[in-house]
């Protein structure tokens, strides 16, 4: 039997990856999964990418 179906679902399986956030993750929480990561939430999913909001067509020379 696998591990994973032993486990309380209290149990803190992970730490959030984004270095910012590091909320426990808990057994049967929706995350998502960025290679072996996990990532509680799309704002630290964001972060973690390196993705910005911004306005189309107003994105400066540098790309910012």
């Amino acid at each position: 039997m696998s591990r994973v179906l032993d486990l309380d679902s209290n149990e803190v399986i992970d730490i959030c990856a984004d270095p910012e956030c590091n909320a426990e993750i808990f057994f049967g929480q929706p995350v998502w999964k960025k290679g072996h990561d996990l990532i509680c939430s799309t704002d630290c999913l964001l972060r973690v990418m390196g993705a910005k909001t911004m306005i189309a067509g107003r994105e400066d020379s540098h790309g910012s």
